[in-house]
């Protein structure tokens, strides 16, 4: 059991039932999924052992036990780490619920070099002539202490916020505003006056001075513009009357080469009143900078890693819809036989293909959508709805192109298609149309042929007109679809798979013969496309046996 003199932290967070404290009385505490822990999690990413609480001498150490998806202590993933009071912790993902540690008696910070509160301490220990701020110290080291809670995930403005306004109280200025690096350019992320009011726009500020501690990597300051020979002509000084600035750079933690360890700038300013800070009110702004640029960037990392996992769960939402559109169940009619398959070269496809029973007939569709990822497989879903639909109307092929090909180009989703459709009837007579597609082969014992006819592709020209072929099987004809990702697979010397080369493996090979000829031929070089194969096989001899 934790002595009674010492410290006595608790855990508070909320769930279902509310706002709920645990009391970490034991020198060790388990947290996990299983119910003999002490703090039993309910988050759905969280392990069943994953981490625990350990009083140590210099507080309570926080323990990763090697958990699946992770510890996180304000907004970083950590495996192992000296916990502080108003730490937030969360188990599982930075998303998950958040856990906020009190402890009765708060151990300070150690001293660091560079730390604000290294600075605070070694300066209130001055006289209280050393500087006119002495008194607010302690409001400086409160506020500051609070906005290092911010961190954790989704701060980004409150963090901005509270480094601004510790800033314009430290340096008296007017106003003051945070830039951050967005593209190889400095873009202003928030603005404020002395008063707390907002500014939303940086005309008035002196570019120039921002150019200098960028090229430099140094603050830049100058505490009166009238005395000063090189400033006190600048343009940008004059027009909007700036008396002092204050110009510093955040960098991030980690040390990259070149300008790209600039997360941002630090810019102050007055026009009425030049500077008042000495040196020590200079290490403090440089420290307050330092910390502030350090919460900035935990915040950053929280909410990127936050969007990540939130656009990787869309995509997975996205690929199994994709999925469940390509996993339809072939129509059962007395005279084909029908066989498909689609490999995506990304985690979601732009091809689709369907097959349907019509009135009279079968109907058969492959596609192929430019580009690729969710842009492409959100065109290629609502294709298939449409041509789908159209064909259970009844309408022709030709007619059916001519509406896929308008409403591409009247809907401007700057995404093309090539597509063949086609109607087997029972007679053995195929209707088809292949709008700049590979060409259908129509696979006859052991001979192949190829079926030439074709149009353009829809989606790039409004007015362009479509018209359809026919062609007679015999019991045991098939007609064979692919999409480009079947003939122009490339292996190691960048040479294609091939239509010859699909033509003759075709005779032989049902589709996931072909498939393995293509894995085998492009080895360990990744697909650049996807992979979709349709086979129709005639056979109303063998249908109807079988019925």
């Amino acid at each position: 059991m934790l002595a009674s003199s010492g410290p006595r932290p608790t855990l508070t967070f909320s769930d279902s039932n509310g706002i709920q404290v645990a009391r970490l009385e034991k020198d060790s505490i388990s947290i996990g999924r299983l119910p003999d822990q002490d703090i039993v999690l309910h988050e759905a990413f969280a392990s069943r052992r994953h981490a625990t609480i350990n009083r140590i001498e210099a507080g309570f150490e926080l323990i990763d036990r090697n958990s699946s998806h992770g510890t996180w202590l304000n907004g970083l993933r950590v495996k192992r780490a000296i916990l502080c009071n108003g730490d937030i912790l969360q188990f599982g993902s930075s998303a998950a619920m958040k856990m906020r540690l009190d402890i009765e008696t708060p151990t300070p910070p150690p001293p660091a070099s560079g730390n604000i509160f290294s600075a605070i301490s070694t300066f209130s220990k001055g006289s209280p002539d050393d500087h006119p701020m002495t008194r607010e110290i302690e409001q400086l080291n409160f506020m500051l202490r609070a906005a290092r809670k911010l961190n954790s995930g989704g701060a980004k403005r409150e963090i901005l916020q509270a480094l601004l306004q510790i800033s314009i109280q430290l340096t008296g200025v007017e106003r003051g505003f945070v830039f951050l690096r967005e593209g190889g350019e400095m873009r202003l992320a928030l603005g404020l006056q002395s008063d707390g009011k907002v500014v939303d726009e940086d005309s008035t500020v002196s570019h120039r001075a921002m150019q200098r501690a960028i090229e430099s990597a140094e603050k830049f300051s100058v505490s009166d513009t009238l005395a000063d020979i090189e400033t006190g002509v600048w343009g940008s000084i004059v027009a909007n009357s700036i008396r002092c600035i204050y110009c510093v750079p955040l960098r991030k933690r980690a040390l990259l080469q070149g300008s790209e360890q600039l997360l941002g700038l630090l810019y102050l300013d007055s026009q009425l009143y030049a500077g008042q800070l000495n040196s020590i009110g200079h290490e403090l702004l440089d420290a307050v900078a330092t910390e502030g640029a350090t919460m900035l960037e935990n915040a950053l990392l929280a909410d990127a890693e936050l969007k990540a996992r939130r656009a990787e769960e869309e995509l997975a939402v996205a690929a199994k819809i994709h999925e469940g559109l390509m996993s339809m169940t072939p129509p059962q009619v007395p005279y084909a036989e029908i066989d498909a398959r689609s490999v995506p070269c990304t985690a979601i496809g732009g091809d689709f293909f369907d097959v349907l029973e019509l009135d009279g007939c079968l109907g058969a569709m492959i596609a192929d959508i430019s580009g690729k990822g969710v842009p492409a497989s959100i065109v290629a879903a609502t294709l298939q709805g449409i041509i789908h639909a159209q064909m259970l109307t009844g309408q022709s092929l030709e007619e059916i192109a001519a509406l896929v090909n308008r409403f591409l180009c009247s809907r401007r989703v700057g995404r093309y298609a090539t597509m063949v459709l086609l109607k087997l009837h029972p007679d053995g007579l195929v209707e088809y149309i292949n709008c700049g597609h590979v060409r259908p082969l129509l696979v006859s014992g052991s001979a192949v042929r190829v079926l030439e006819d074709a149009n353009l592709m829809v989606g790039l020209i409004a007015g362009a007109t479509y018209t359809s072929a026919e062609v007679r099987l015999v019991p045991g004809d098939r007609i064979l679809l692919a999409t480009d990702g079947v003939t122009e697979a490339e292996n190691s010397a960048e040479e294609q798979f091939g239509e010859e080369r699909f033509e003759s493996i075709a005779i032989h090979e049902g589709l996931e013969g072909i498939i393995r000829h293509v894995d085998a031929f492009k080895g360990s070089i990744l697909a650049q496309d996807d992979c979709t194969l349709l086979q129709v096989r005639y056979c109303p001899e063998t249908s109807a046996a079988q019925v």
